[in-house]
């Protein structure tokens, strides 16, 4: 048994991550509710292990604590960690994000209902590159479906003490050795596919080096992946936001986010692509991070929340 615990840079709201997590279903995470808890497989060093979550302390005193029956090294326990942090955006600061909110009318108020809101991200960037492909063109649930289909079967399994499977999900070279007829019967279509076992290659072969992207900028990230088939701008603008957790980018071909904006900035018709951009800008350097607020502000509503 390995456990830590982690201070959380305050606001945080668990209450708001999960409240995303309804409209937002990742087929990895298994919460639970009235526990304030949740449990995942993380992969360290190639390692499936499972871990359980608690998020405990309150708004402004956040906190989460870890644990695992898995034995595990120094090194594991340290990557785990990393892993956790990362996922769970534990040390971003909020506090320039809200004084920049603040200062715009319509943003203002988002920065106070969804006060500690924080992305979730995806622990590794093939997963995450594998998950904006899935959810190109189709729904949130359908994509979520079809993510967990891809998990059962080709993720790796651990057992809780209750008996049931948690997946990894599955490294790239067990897609690599795949077909795309293998995921047809999964309801993938054949382009969709193709695109994700020619990443898996891509990246099994060395053509594509995905922990090479943390020392590029946005420019060089995008200049490596868009030559892939199936992989345009706003698959990559997705990863960076989602799985790397970039905080300034702005993906205007995003449907939701340009829902999000007609709602928040009261616009006849959705905006396009330059309108977004001027509206974008006075949100820089956090782009990433007000879009979230924004995506938020749809998926409050999908909710039938309060307003």
């Amino acid at each position: 048994m390995s456990s830590q615990i982690i201070q959380l840079k305050a606001p945080y709201s668990f209450e708001r991550l999960l409240r995303r997590l309804e409209t937002h279903p990742d087929p990895q995470i298994k919460v639970v509710f009235e526990q304030k808890s949740l449990q995942r497989v993380f992969r360290v060093n190639n390692r499936p292990i499972l871990a359980s979550i608690r998020f405990t302390g309150e708004l402004d005193h956040p906190s989460l604590s870890w644990e695992t029956s898995a034995a595990l090294s120094a090194a594991e326990a340290a990557g785990l960690e990393k892993h956790i942090r990362h996922m769970f955006s534990a040390d971003v600061d909020l506090a320039p994000l809200y004084a920049l909110m603040q200062a715009d009318a319509k943003l203002a108020p988002l920065a106070e209902r969804f006060r500690g809101l924080r992305f979730v991200l995806d622990d590794d960037l093939f997963q995450s590159m594998v998950k904006t492909i899935i959810g190109q063109q189709i729904n949130l649930a359908f994509a979520a479906t079809l993510t967990e289909r891809l998990l059962e079967l080709a993720g790796e399994s651990v057992q809780d003490a209750e008996g049931t499977l948690h997946y990894a999900f599955p490294a790239s070279d067990r897609i690599a050795v795949m077909e795309p007829e293998a995921l047809r019967p999964l309801q993938f279509s054949q382009r969709k596919a193709e695109y994700i076992i020619d990443l898996a290659r891509a990246v099994v072969n060395g053509r594509v080096d995905l922990e090479g992207l943390w020392k590029m900028d946005e420019q060089e990230i995008m200049a490596t992946l868009t030559p892939l088939r199936g992989i345009g701008k706003w698959t990559v603008e997705c990863m960076m936001i989602f799985g790397m957790g970039r905080p300034d980018l702005l993906p205007v071909a995003d449907i939701g986010l340009k829902n999000g904006m007609q709602l928040v900035y009261q616009l006849e018709a959705r905006p396009d692509e330059a309108e977004m951009r001027r509206i974008g800008e006075s949100w820089a350097p956090w782009r990433s991070y007000v879009s979230l607020y924004v995506w938020e502000t749809v998926g409050a509503l999908k909710r039938k929340e309060a307003w």
